[in-house]
């Protein structure tokens, strides 16, 4: 009987602290932890430390988001996203990933929606999406390695040229890109 009596104190002390808990201060915190045997300096530092590893991790994350991008899709691969994906989860077309991928479309036609868009599919900064698409356009790479004659690359089109004449997309997108010809 004295056991269950114990217990019951044991257990009313417990709730007691825990329901009051919320009011007490860190120095009070940190008393009851030693007294349940906690080694509160050592996991204050491992958590310490802990965040320092977060945070340089966040650090690293913010510099590579920074840096030149290969290309659009080789940063959707990375991510583990196709030319399909990453129309899908732009607003784009596949015809118009390929055209922006390869720099097929003037760089001043192309609207800011359309950049930040590409950054946030890509965790990107806005600055290497920009700066990728303002390079020279590029031959598709089966055109480099299948050609009897020497390719060419076609001439940049117009962003909203592109929109227009792309068979592939469906009409809601097509009016969706188009409305942002409004926005500049």
């Amino acid at each position: 009987m004295a056991e269950k009596d114990d217990a019951e104190k044991i257990f009313d002390g417990l709730t007691a602290w825990m329901d009051s808990a919320d009011t007490m201060d860190l120095a009070e915190l940190r008393q009851v932890r030693r007294m349940m045997g906690d080694n509160v300096e050592h996991s204050e530092r491992e958590f310490l430390s802990w965040l320092e590893k977060l945070k340089q991790g966040l650090d690293r994350t913010t510099s590579v988001q920074e840096e030149r991008i290969e290309s659009i899709l080789s940063s959707a691969k990375r991510l583990g996203l196709d030319a399909l994906g990453l129309a899908d989860l732009t607003g784009l077309s596949v015809v118009l990933v390929m055209k922006l991928d390869r720099r097929l479309i003037n760089f001043g036609s192309i609207p800011q929606k359309i950049f930040d868009l590409l950054a946030n599919v890509l965790h990107s900064a806005t600055a290497p999406i920009t700066e990728y698409l303002q390079q020279p356009p590029v031959l598709a790479m089966e055109a480099r390695f299948r050609a009897t004659e020497s390719p060419t690359i076609p001439e940049q089109q117009d962003f909203f040229d592109a929109v227009r004449s792309d068979k592939s997309i469906s009409e809601d997108r097509r009016l969706s890109l188009l409305a942002l010809s409004e926005e500049r």
